[in-house]
């Protein structure tokens, strides 16, 4: 479910309810709609455990306490109407207090499982009964519906209160083709191929997946140093005919293992993430992980949500657009693009038989799209860039993103010097793009940014113009409010509890303890210190 999936479905008030009795009283005003609270609102990765449902105190005309609240589960179709009631509580009580699944009664296709169903739409509502005092009883109308998703099964994979084990088991053909891919000729876009291997995790065990190295020119490392890997469970393997399974862990079709060789803090990329997320920015969920190689500890990774088809529909109206990536000072310009893939903005998705027939909103898998991006932001002329470029990028979500990376001195991503790790998403469901942020390595570094002076396309041509000059500092405000209301200082300390036992007794490849004291430390002064510098930066902007 995607955020135009992410509504209050005020919808559902109309559905019909099971046939009641007349009340006694007819005249009875009862209680209005209540508002329902709950944690699940919004999200798209609700598990039944987890969930608590709350409403508000009954407001009834005649002054009448609360006697019953009647709470509803229900699935939810593609547009938005609701399908089948999958859980039902009623609890009579004055005052009743927040509740929790497990004090319902599960019907239909939850029945079976005695849960809520995987990777489907849901709404919550309530509505409330009051009895005035000489008993009589009066029932009000539903509340609007709040939405939610289920978890696809992939919470459990990325609880980062644990840190697992991936064991990767290579035969030497595999090592040795792997291996001569390692290192790429400078900082250039470069493409590896996968080749077959062994792997365990989460106690699921698959044969035949595919392996290859991954990282950039600062990243990159051989096999037997500490190389960043790139799994696919479901890899097509071209000497097997046919098309490969569909394999999958925590419903996971791969693995995506940045090996931090360039954040010796180890801290980076797990408190950056979830500040853009918080943010309303689409960003990977990330948790740490060891790797093995043919046995051998390779050392501490953080495995990192592949973004594909399945990221895309938790963020998105529509996982049916096309995703192209950026990198090396690479600018959303026509001149970027090679149809050989060749450039410096490519494709992540290619046509594939096995993929069967397109949806019927789907984006053609070739450069069209993003040249059709380009050429709208050509379009705009000089002084009339904003608001009209709204129309053509999800700027709300831009402005976010930006104004993380500002906070964060992102300068290796999109708005900054590089001009890089960045990926850019066109949404059918809207015909709006989103840029989405990537390799936050380099990140937390005192010094590296001046907020003020972007290099991305898209921010400088909005500086250029002071309505929208001053959007983005009211985002930059905004996301600095996040910045300490996430007390990330609390939480790099949490990573360093969690790992230092780990590290002292197997470090693994490429681990120092005193950079990682000394890198820990800067980086607990730039989350101390930032606040300070954007205040006054806004200060002398004149915001």
């Amino acid at each position: 479910m995607g955020r135009a999936s992410l509504l209050v479905f005020a919808a559902l008030a109309a559905c019909a309810d099971p046939p009641r009795l007349p009340d006694l009283c007819a005249g009875e005003a009862g209680p209005l709609a209540p508002t329902v609270f709950t944690n699940a609102a919004g999200r798209i990765d609700v598990t039944a455990a987890d969930m608590v449902i709350d409403v508000s105190a009954p407001l009834d005309p005649d002054g009448d306490l609360l006697a019953t609240t009647d709470y509803e589960v229900w699935t939810v179709n593609p547009d938005g109407t609701p399908r089948e009631r999958v859980w039902a509580y009623a609890v009579t009580s004055p005052h009743p207090p927040p509740i929790v699944l497990g004090l319902g009664t599960y019907e239909g296709p939850a029945a079976v499982i005695g849960q809520l169903e995987p990777w489907r739409d849901h709404l919550v509502r309530a509505r409330q009964t009051t009895r005035s005092p000489d008993g009589c009883e009066a029932t009000g109308p539903w509340s609007a519906g709040v939405a939610f998703r289920t978890d696809d099964g992939s919470a459990v994979v990325f609880d980062d209160l644990v840190v697992r084990d991936v064991e990767v088991t290579l035969p030497p053909a595999s090592y040795a083709a792997i291996d001569a891919q390692a290192e790429p000729p400078g900082c250039v876009p470069y493409e590896r191929d996968y080749y077959g291997g062994d792997v365990t995790y989460l106690g699921v065990t698959y044969t035949g997946v595919g392996v290859k190295v991954k990282g950039g020119c600062g990243s990159a490392r051989r096999l037997d140093e500490k190389a960043g890997l790139k799994i696919a469970f479901d890899w097509d393997d071209p000497a097997v005919a046919g098309c490969p399974s569909d394999r999958r862990i925590g419903g996971l079709a791969g693995l995506t293992l940045n090996n931090m060789v360039q954040d010796k803090s180890l801290t980076h990329e797990r408190l950056a993430y979830p500040l853009f997320r918080r943010m309303g920015v689409p960003a990977p969920r990330a948790v740490p992980v060891r790797v093995l190689l043919n046995g051998a500890l390779l050392g501490h990774y953080l495995h990192v949500e592949t973004v594909d088809r399945r990221f895309l529909a938790r963020h998105f109206g529509s996982n049916q657009g096309m995703l192209y990536e950026g990198t090396y000072w690479c600018q959303l310009e026509a001149g970027n693009i090679r149809d050989d893939d060749s450039g410096c903005l490519t494709r992540e998705f290619h046509p594939d038989v096995c993929d069967g027939t397109p949806a019927p909103d789907a984006d053609p898998q070739d450069y069209a799209p993003l040249r059709a991006l380009i050429a709208r932001l050509d379009a705009l002329p000089v002084g009339g860039f904003y608001p009209a470029v709204t129309q053509i990028l999800d700027f709300d979500r831009y402005l976010s993103m930006w104004a993380v990376e500002a906070l964060l001195s992102h300068w290796d991503g999109y708005s900054y010097r590089i001009v890089n790790n960045y990926r850019v998403y066109h949404d059918p469901s809207d015909d709006r793009w989103t840029i989405l942020p990537s390799g936050l390595d380099q990140t937390f570094q005192a010094g590296t940014v001046d907020e003020w002076s972007p290099t991305g396309r898209v921010a400088t041509r909005c500086m250029a113009e002071a309505p929208c000059r001053a959007a983005f500092a009211a985002r930059l405000r905004e996301a600095l409010d996040v910045f300490e209301a996430m007390q990330l200082e609390a939480a790099r300390q949490r990573i360093v509890a969690q790992l230092t036992p780990m590290l002292a007794t197997a470090p693994g490849r490429e681990f120092d303890a005193s950079d990682f004291a000394d890198k820990n430390a800067e980086t607990a002064s730039y989350i101390a210190n930032r606040p300070g510098e954007i205040r006054a930066g806004l200060a002398a902007h004149g915001f």
